[in-house]
């Protein structure tokens, strides 16, 4: 159901969930389950990101996590708006519309913001991390076959290109660094690199970008390689985590360190989930993971320590990648390990003591389960 609103209405809730991405809905569905009947609130309906790369730029919509219908049979209460404003001491939030929420307990899931990179002409481009964007750049598709270029090769880059690429587009990627997925340890580097080229997208490494102009339907891009063409420019440049509203901190301060139940220091029945923290692992420690599967992690220990389940954290971190025909996933926490090495056809990475840490698993998923065995 959603939210009776009127002017100036103040809402009641046991559980109010700021954002309704992965992590905010992950624990709005466990809380549900829990038995306890949260209030999510956030513009639209719950979005899945990850698809934003793949299936939802293929067909120009995005993929929802849940629809109004369903959410009101898992006892879901949305409000759909966003909230502008806060006193978390107080756990009172103010929505755009001048609508008040009183909470017994807060969660913030603002997750990240994907801005553009600061280039002289870059509102000519788009980022299609965001939802909202999807509209504006199947548009531009819509003819038929497109030069586009995209600014980053890192994951969302990297998918982006191979995904226009196989749908019949003349893409190119481009890039500060020498390869796709450099930021990212070896091989997957490589196995970027040729997974791209694969699909006919080219990549250019070592690119310094000077300026974007757009004169009609056409983007210029001037660059040391000289200037390239298009009619379509993604920005895939990397996202930061937001600050919620009422969080008194600074940008440069995120992400959040939190306790073993997500609780926000200093501000008692405040939690945080997603990419807005670092969170204690039963095994790795501190750790953040910006991916899907740990804003759902996090998002329903979250949920859990709000029903009164006392625990740690302990499930796996996990990330995979889909670019073009490959298909690339890794278990564990790659950060730990100092040597990574070939056993039988699994990339393992080992720690100082040689116990397996991490493992990448290339073009195999039903192999998933035999990493996570190892791991455990």
């Amino acid at each position: 159901m959603s939210a009776v609103r009127g002017p100036a209405a103040t809402v009641r809730a046991d559980v109010a969930i700021v954002g309704n991405g992965v992590g905010g809905y992950a624990c709005a569905a466990r809380l549900a389950r829990h038995g306890i009947r949260p209030l999510l609130v956030g513009p639209g309906l719950p979005t899945d990101r990850p698809p934003l790369t793949k299936a939802a730029l293929a067909k120009g919509v995005p993929t929802l996590l849940s629809d109004a219908a369903r959410l009101e049979e898992r006892g879901i209460t949305r409000l759909d708006g966003r909230v502008v404003g806060a006193d978390l001491a107080a756990r009172r939030l103010r929505v755009e519309d001048g609508t008040e929420i009183d909470a017994d307990a807060v969660v913030l899931a603002t997750g990240l913001e994907y801005a553009k990179p600061p280039i002289p002409g870059i509102e000519a481009a788009h980022v299609n991390a965001r939802p909202e964007s999807l509209a504006a750049i199947a548009a531009a598709l819509a003819p038929g076959a497109r030069r586009v270029v995209v600014i980053g090769a890192g994951l969302i880059g990297t998918e982006s290109a191979a995904t226009l690429a196989t749908a019949g587009h003349d893409v190119t990627v481009l890039d500060v660094l020498g390869r796709p997925l450099d930021r990212l340890h070896n091989p997957l580097p490589a196995l970027g690199s040729a997974a791209l080229a694969a699909t006919g997208a080219r990549f250019r490494g070592g690119v310094t970008i000077t300026e974007l102009r757009r004169e009609g339907d056409l983007v210029t891009i001037s660059c040391n390689l000289g200037d390239l063409e298009a009619d379509l420019v993604l920005a895939a440049t990397g996202g930061a985590p937001v600050v919620p509203p009422g969080l008194d901190v600074a940008p440069a301060e995120l992400p959040l360190a939190v306790d073993a139940a997500l609780r926000v220091p200093g501000l008692d029945g405040v939690h945080a989930v997603g990419d807005l923290i670092v969170v204690p692992h039963a095994r790795f420690g501190p750790i953040r993971f910006p991916h899907w599967d740990m804003a759902i992690g996090t998002g329903e220990r979250a949920a859990d320590a709000i029903a009164g389940i006392d625990a740690e954290l302990d499930r796996l971190p996990y990330w995979w990648t889909d670019i073009g025909a490959r298909t690339f996933a890794e278990v564990g926490w790659a950060d730990a390990a100092v040597e990574w090495i070939d056993e039988d056809g699994l990339r393992v990475g080992r720690d100082a003591d040689g116990d397996p840490v991490a493992a990448l698993v290339v073009d195999e998923p039903r192999r998933l389960r035999e990493a996570r065995a190892l791991l455990a």
